[in-house]
């Protein structure tokens, strides 16, 4: 059995270095395993007991010469905490990291009420965008949005896309392989929208432990 251990706040997977930045989020997704799995992942604890501030991330973060990689990504929406992320970018691109990476709902700009991507330049290699489908009531099925963002979600989450694809150096719309999803219509809509797109095979209870 791996003992979990804190912090939290951070946590190394493969060749990058990921950031909990908050438990927030504005959708319950079908294939969310953190209930499953209790919070933890891969022997991590990702369960905060109170949002970290930038400063105590950026202490954190110690030697990025070590990873190929920061991607914002925990059990949580990154871009609540928009300023937040930014500093932190901010931090690590001064420290020399090759490449920081954006995993999200793709609802930054429903939250904040307007366009973030153009925060996110110069700071954001990559905007990595769970939309899953290409069909907006299914996107409501799979996603299970807070009642304020079920109406307008898939539109913000693709508008976010084309303009991810428009500002950024990469977007990429990715989809986890689930059961009634037309794959291929999902793959025209990344193309229109700018982006490419990759996809995910499910978490499995064992990949918990791996």
């Amino acid at each position: 059995m791996i003992e979990i251990m804190p912090p939290s706040i951070v946590y190394p997977h493969q060749d990058g270095l990921y950031i909990n930045l908050t438990n927030r989020c504005p959708v319950a997704c079908s294939f969310c395993v953190k209930s499953a799995w209790k919070w933890s992942y891969r022997g991590h604890d990702l369960r905060l007991r109170r949002e970290p501030p930038a400063a105590d991330i950026i202490e954190a973060l110690g030697d990025l010469k070590r990873h190929r990689e920061l991607v914002f990504c925990g059990f949580g929406e990154s871009t609540y905490r928009l300023e937040e992320l930014k500093a932190v970018a901010r931090a690590a691109r001064a420290r020399g990291i090759r490449s920081i990476r954006l995993n999200t709902i793709g609802l930054a700009n429903l939250i904040h009420r307007r366009d973030v991507v153009p925060d996110l330049v110069g700071l954001v290699d990559a905007a990595s965008i769970s939309l899953n489908t290409a069909d907006p009531d299914q996107w409501r099925e799979i996603h299970r949005p807070l009642t304020a963002y079920a109406g307008e979600g898939f539109s913000a989450a693709t508008e976010f896309i084309r303009s991810a694809a428009r500002l950024l150096p990469r977007a990429v719309v990715t989809a986890v392989d689930l059961p009634g999803v037309d794959i291929p219509r999902l793959q025209a809509l990344a193309t229109e929208l700018g982006a490419s797109f990759k996809l995910r095979p499910q978490l499995r209870d064992e990949e918990a432990r791996a």
